[in-house]
């Protein structure tokens, strides 16, 4: 259990008001090099002296919790996906970790994770929780806080994070905590959710698209047919993916097929829905392969229906499923049956 919570930061408790906000002149994050903060510029060096002490503190609770090596959790990407390197530039210890890995439950060493954590802190780009489940959690918030959360008092890190020029209070409860959210009840992504799928499949009597987000952000379309076409979609799948079977194949870029999708758009955009905008795919003419985009207006629209309409085949669907009947749901379980992804 999880009963030692921590907040470090290099924020003086003494400057903050009633409230608990921090009152006085310091800088939050890395873009802020260069400019004048309490009388004094915030330069390079003085930069990397307050992170290195920041990734030693997170090192030093790890190691007193016995952690020797973390997993992700709620994996996000600030920035549009690109596969390859998920940390180019960042040194020897994520050399090995590509972005389509960024999934939740990816196991890293340590030495990974604080890599991680030192990009969550320059806001470069990715986001997630570090955890040893029941052991040992790390989280970054904005403006440059921290939150650690072990099974042990780790009363060493805290005296060390002291003497790094850090401020360690206890009994801080982060307020990223998964346990501080009800999670939406999911489903379970089993033999019978499947078994559904390839129903559905049957009965719609074509391809059946299917929306995967493995990490937020995140998502990529496949299309399943029946039979085999379902084991090599599950087999494509990322582990704790969050999975969406849509209802209507994509279809075939024509003068009046384009017609036919600009106004399903315009109806899923103007749509009094809990969530706004519009999920579309486009398979590519020469290549076929799948592309997802995400709409949120008019502009968005326009500027897509250009690209789809030089497209072989496309395709517009509600961001959530709610909103189209029929329409199945379901996160891929672990080995041992357990749904264990939190998607929010």
């Amino acid at each position: 259990m999880l009963d030692y919570r921590f907040r470090v930061t290099k924020y003086d408790p003494r400057l903050r008001n009633e409230s608990g906000a921090f009152i006085g002149d310091d800088w939050t994050c890395i873009s802020e090099i260069g400019q004048v903060f309490d009388g004094q510029v915030l330069t390079r060096e003085r930069y990397e002296q307050v992170e290195a002490a920041y990734l030693k503190a997170v090192e030093l609770f790890a190691q007193e919790s016995g952690i020797t090596e973390l997993a992700v959790r709620t994996p996000l990407f600030g920035r549009d996906f690109a596969p390859g390197p998920l940390l180019p530039g960042y040194g020897p210890a994520t050399s090995g970790l590509l972005a389509e890995e960024f999934y939740d439950g990816r196991q890293v060493s340590l030495a990974a994770g604080l890599e991680l954590v030192r990009a969550m802190l320059r806001e470069d780009g990715v986001w997630c929780r570090l955890e040893a489940e029941g052991r040992f959690s790390a989280e970054v918030g904005w403006d440059y806080y921290l939150y650690v959360n072990s099974h042990q008092p780790c009363s060493q890190a805290v005296d060390q994070g002291h003497r790094l020029g850090l401020f360690v209070e206890e009994d801080f409860i982060s307020p990223y905590d998964l346990d501080l959210e009800d999670p939406t009840p999911y489903r379970s992504a089993d033999e019978r959710f499947w078994a559904e799928v390839e129903l559905l499949a049957a009965q719609t009597g074509g391809e059946l698209p299917l929306l995967e987000m493995w990490a937020y952000n995140t998502w990529r379309w496949h299309l399943v047919t029946l039979g085999t076409g379902i084991a090599r979609v599950r087999a494509a799948l990322k582990p704790r993916a969050l999975v969406t079977a849509f209802i209507g194949a994509p279809l075939e870029v024509s003068d009046s097929g384009m017609g036919e999708i600009a106004e399903q758009a315009r109806l899923l955009l103007d749509a009094d829905s809990s969530v706004v905008g519009v999920m579309c795919l486009i398979e590519d003419r020469d290549t076929g392969r799948l592309r997802h985009d995400y709409l949120l207006d008019d502009d968005d629209l326009s500027a897509w229906l250009d690209a789809a309409r030089k497209a072989d085949r496309c395709g517009v669907y509600p961001v959530d499923a709610v909103d189209q009947l029929g329409a199945l749901v379901a996160v891929l379980p672990d080995e041992d049956g357990i749904v264990r992804a939190r998607w929010e």
